[in-house]
């Protein structure tokens, strides 16, 4: 009996000591929301680009917009619908476009839409290479081609995140930049309509895109002086978006569109002005110009803005700028008449 209670003195005190031994709970905090990851894969964005390719190359075969729908829109069907229509006045070929990518900046988010950004090899027959951006509007939507550029001679990308695992994308009125996406679309536009005179000039660095239309305007004027001017005015064309992700050092590589009226008026009563091939827009050879001639261009544009707070100036990567359309007369005086 002594035996018995000795041995249940023992086993009570050994599970006494087991249960002083447990560690004391701790409580489990939730985890941290977790880091969006890149939307797309290598292997996505080949199939993508293969598709974009295919669909170019069906439009292009025919000049025909409409086989660009479910794979290239907005301001990208814009500017090819364009050159289809230049290519018969001028009677050359469509710039080619290419989709084999060289670098590719992936965006890395929750939310859509969704943008992915790659820079191509060198299109066929041309001599610089693009950046495309595609957008995936929603999770049933197609990634579709929404814009192109050519990068400018000499251009070197601001350093990006591995497309493995993305890039934030950056809201249009971010404050984490120099100028918000959208502000610096319209802070360049003033820039191109006032150069030196405007207030912004000091935040862009020179480009040759600026520089080319500046001189587009200038010869043109010079050519029909006798009779007339010719004058710019570039405008933001926001409703098209503008499409952002972010660089290495916090900046962003912002994608946008401008429009801009090339204004062609005579302005000697008894001159005799005229145009040639590409302004007539489909019409003769050349036209006399007796109402005021308005080209209107369409521009898709690239820039890297520096992260706020930073004392680098603003730069633009790449642009397109196609004619659109040519319309005459007055529209302001039509307008007031009807």
């Amino acid at each position: 009996m002594k035996l018995i209670k000795a041995l249940a003195a023992l086993t009570l005190a050994l599970s006494l000591a087991a249960c002083a031994e447990d560690p004391v709970p701790t409580p489990s905090p939730d985890p941290g929301p977790a880091v969006p990851e890149a939307v797309i894969n290598g292997e996505q964005l080949e199939g993508i680009l293969a598709s974009v390719q295919e669909t170019l190359a069906a439009a292009d075969a025919e000049s025909n917009s409409e086989e660009l729908s479910g794979r290239v829109t907005g301001p990208a069907g814009r500017l090819r619908a364009a050159e289809f229509a230049l290519s018969v006045i001028t009677e050359e070929p469509v710039p080619a476009l290419s989709t084999e990518p060289q670098l590719a900046i992936v965006a890395a988010t929750d939310g859509w839409p969704r943008t992915v950004m790659v820079v191509t090899a060198i299109p066929e027959g041309e001599n610089l290479p693009l950046l495309l951006t595609l957008v995936q509007e929603d999770p049933r939507a197609h990634y579709e081609l929404r814009s192109w550029v050519r990068l400018l001679p000499g251009t070197e990308l601001p350093q990006t995140v591995s497309a493995a695992v993305g890039s934030p994308s950056v809201p249009a009125d971010s404050a984490d930049l120099l100028v918000t996406p959208t502000d610096v679309l319209t802070q360049y536009a003033d820039v191109m309509n006032n150069e030196d005179a405007s207030e912004y000039v000091a935040s862009f660095a020179a480009d040759s895109f600026r520089q080319y239309v500046a001189t587009q305007v200038t010869d043109l004027n010079d050519a029909v002086s006798d009779a007339g001017e010719a004058s710019m005015e570039t405008s933001a064309a926001v409703d098209d978006g503008v499409m952002a992700l972010e660089t290495y050092d916090g900046g962003a590589i912002v994608v946008g569109v401008l429009t801009s009226d090339l204004r062609v008026e005579k302005t000697v009563p008894r001159g005799t002005l005229t145009v040639g091939t590409v302004l007539a827009y489909g019409g003769d050879a050349t036209i006399t110009v007796d109402t005021p001639l308005t080209a209107h261009y369409l521009t898709t544009i690239a820039f890297y803005v520096p992260p706020a707070g930073s004392d680098q100036l603003i730069t633009v990567l790449g642009a397109e700028y196609v004619l659109e359309d040519v319309t005459r007369g007055d529209t302001a005086e039509e307008e007031d008449n009807e």
